[in-house]
């Protein structure tokens, strides 16, 4: 099953790649319409949450860019991976790998970010006393939280998982067959969890229980609020308004795809991926189709948001409605 997995990813990638350059064409504009209608066209959407929106959108428009920069690849043989970039000409490998080492970090702090949203509208619908903490200098806390997260996933895998010469020789002549690429040349991450004698290589091996544990501990306090939201919130809706009622459920609504999109195109692809060098299988496959799925979801989760909340909704049938209403009806004479 591991081996259809890495083998579906593999021809998954080869697709997706053409389609970069269009994803970041539709990313930015997307994102930057979000912020737009959230800033002068949204009215009910206020305070606290309107920031969040606001830097979500602008993580989404971020997180391409960084995408374009750092061209992300990854490429499974064995019990080795290697996650690498196909650097522009003229920079300098360390610059391309502190790209790769953000692009990495970004996706760990999108979820931190997704989490702290959980929180906030866990804290509206349970503890509304407390709203008041996120606002003020408690902005500074919510808006730290998930970049001090990040930077813990980039700092973890740039420092347990910098190339040495171990990891160099292993990989060496299957990066030349497949992409003909001298590898010391190449801007690299190594992940190699066993030696030649099958020992356990800690430094690796801890890189994966630290992103393992980074990523999950998120996914707790996501699944811990949403459970929590939807037990109680029958009850606790009854305190507000029949239109603030409706609002609260879309942004409940809103937060359960955003982080099941992320969950659907990328961390289950990415799992076969990270798990094959601990499993020492025998295979050589470009997976680098999960940096391609990852790029999917910043174009696709404001999309999806803007359709889920009503108010969004409601400005595109204005417009429909008025391009329809624009010209009036005359008989028409052959």
């Amino acid at each position: 099953m591991m081996c259809i997995l890495l083998y579906i990813m593999s021809q998954l990638s080869n697709f997706l790649e053409y389609l970069t350059v269009i994803r970041f064409a539709f990313t930015v504009p997307i994102n930057l319409f979000l912020i737009y209608l959230t800033i002068f066209r949204i009215k009910q959407i206020v305070g606290t949450y309107k920031y969040m929106i606001i830097t979500f959108a602008s993580l989404g428009i971020t997180f391409s860019i960084c995408e374009q920069f750092a061209r992300p690849f990854v490429h499974n043989y064995n019990k080795g991976l290697m996650f690498f970039s196909l650097s522009w000409i003229g920079l300098r490998n360390e610059i391309m790998l502190i790209g790769l080492v953000v692009y990495a970090g970004f996706y760990v702090l999108v979820v931190a970010f997704i989490a702290v949203q959980f929180v906030f509208r866990y804290v509206v619908l349970i503890y509304p006393d407390w709203v008041k903490k996120f606002e003020g200098m408690g902005v500074l806390v919510w808006g730290s939280y998930p970049f001090w997260v990040g930077v813990f996933n980039g700092f973890a895998i740039f420092w347990f998982a910098y190339p040495d010469d171990f990891g160099d020789e292993y990989m060496r002549n299957e990066i030349f067959e497949v992409y003909n690429l001298d590898i010391t040349k190449v801007p690299r991450i190594l992940i190699i969890p066993y030696d030649a004698n099958e020992s356990i290589r800690w430094f690796n091996t801890l890189y994966l229980l630290t992103g393992a544990f980074t990523l999950l501990s998120q996914y707790f306090i996501i699944i811990y609020c949403g459970v929590k939201m939807h037990s109680q919130m029958n009850k606790e809706l009854l305190k507000f308004s029949i239109p603030n009622r409706k609002l609260q459920q879309q942004f409940f609504k809103a937060l359960v795809v955003q982080i099941i999109v992320p969950t659907i195109i990328f961390v289950f692809p990415s799992t076969p991926v990270l798990l094959g060098p601990l499993l020492n299988l025998k295979m050589s496959i470009q997976s680098g189709g999960v940096c391609a799925l990852l790029s999917l979801y910043p174009p696709i989760d404001s999309i999806v948001f803007m359709l889920i909340v009503t108010e969004y909704r409601k400005i595109f049938t204005k417009k429909c409605a008025t391009k329809t209403h624009s010209l009036p009806f005359h008989y028409i004479t052959v």
